[in-house]
């Protein structure tokens, strides 16, 4: 991988990824099925559980966004919502007496704090099928939850600079499915291609690669079924160095967590790797100044996430919806970097 940052004129940090990477051209790993997204492998796993037994109902966390829910409701499964809280470290709020097909379990954020894995063993004694969204736990070691799911899935896209998406797994069997090019993908491809000449300092109207990224991400809600990850895509994931990504993000991590005046999701553990770095705020208005003056110093640290449409006014989980910022930390910056999110940040304390 090329080292971008000390190279980089434009230096804003944060928001989308563009293309950094110039993969070898070899024949594609045939051992991992991988699709166009996040969504569309949920889909995938929906569809292949429905070959051999009906699905009536998945419990899924609160603390999520509507596009791990919609290829549940596409697919005419009905959706219910256990509750998290977040006081000093998170609780999950779940009726062991809920009856379900589907257990939904989530890491957050790359940091060990994941649900029981007592509690996901006794949906499964009690039938449920485990799906564990690795989104956010990709680059984690010892990850015990791997091996009580029964699929497993994570989205790349917020990893690393590829165009679209998803390893899907199941633990017995292979998956049977014909998937399908995306059609839209040029449009991706142009706004990564202009945000790389766009940092490198060439003269790039920002507005067209932002509408352009904007444009697909609407794209991707509406249409995301039966589709797979594209070849470039596909080769950028399986060449790029995996190591030096959990390294570079540990390290940024750890100088992040040396702030004592910042309240974290957690500890960064030993076996932790971020995919951002969560931080609470005492309002849902501290949070909002916090995150402007940030963007004003051309560094966009995203929230985690908009409410999903499920969500209802009496959850606990409003709280983490009202006061979470997810700090940057990956592989394209250095600690200097880290430390001007920091600065900016510490002007509020």
């Amino acid at each position: 991988m090329k080292n971008m940052p000390n190279m980089l004129r434009n230096k804003e940090i944060g928001s989308e990824f563009w293309l950094d990477f110039e993969p070898k051209d070899i024949t594609p790993n045939s051992q991992e099925t991988l699709v166009l997204s996040g969504r569309t492998a949920i889909d995938v796993i929906i569809k292949d559980i429905q070959k051999t037994c009906k699905i009536r109902t998945v419990y899924l966390p609160a603390y999520c966004c509507d596009s791990m829910i919609d290829p549940f409701i596409r697919n005419g499964v009905q959706v219910k919502l256990y509750d998290i809280c977040f006081d000093g470290r998170l609780q999950y709020l779940i009726d062991t007496d809920e009856e379900t097909d589907v257990f939904y379990v989530s890491n957050y954020f790359g940091y060990e704090n994941t649900i029981s894995n007592k509690v996901i063993e006794h949906f499964k004694d009690n039938g449920a099928i485990i799906i564990y969204d690795k989104t956010h736990s990709l680059f984690m070691t010892n990850d015990a939850t791997d091996l009580l799911a029964d699929y497993s899935f994570a989205s790349i896209r917020k990893w690393l600079g590829v165009i679209c998406g998803a390893v899907v797994r199941k633990k017995e069997g292979t998956f049977d499915m014909e998937l399908k090019d995306y059609p839209y993908l040029q449009c991706k491809i142009d706004a990564m291609q202009e945000k790389s000449l766009f940092i490198k300092g060439r003269n790039i109207d920002k507005q067209s690669f932002l509408s352009k990224y904007c444009e697909f991400g609407h794209r991707l809600s509406e249409e995301y079924q039966g589709y797979k990850m594209d070849d470039l895509s596909i080769q950028i994931w399986q060449q790029y160095n995996k190591v030096e990504i959990r390294e570079s993000r540990r390290k940024n991590a750890a100088v992040l967590h040396l702030d004592r005046n910042l309240h974290f999701m957690d500890i960064l553990s030993a076996n932790s790797c971020p995919i951002f770095v969560p931080i609470f705020f005492e309002s849902l208005e501290k949070r909002n100044a916090v995150r402007t003056s940030l963007i004003e110093e051309q560094i966009y640290c995203p929230i985690h996430w908009p409410k999903n449409k499920l969500v209802t006014s009496e959850m606990k989980v409003n709280d983490i919806f009202d006061k979470e910022l997810s700090l940057i930390c990956d592989q394209r910056y250095k600690e200097c970097d880290m430390e001007r999110i920091l600065n900016v940040i510490n002007k509020f304390n």
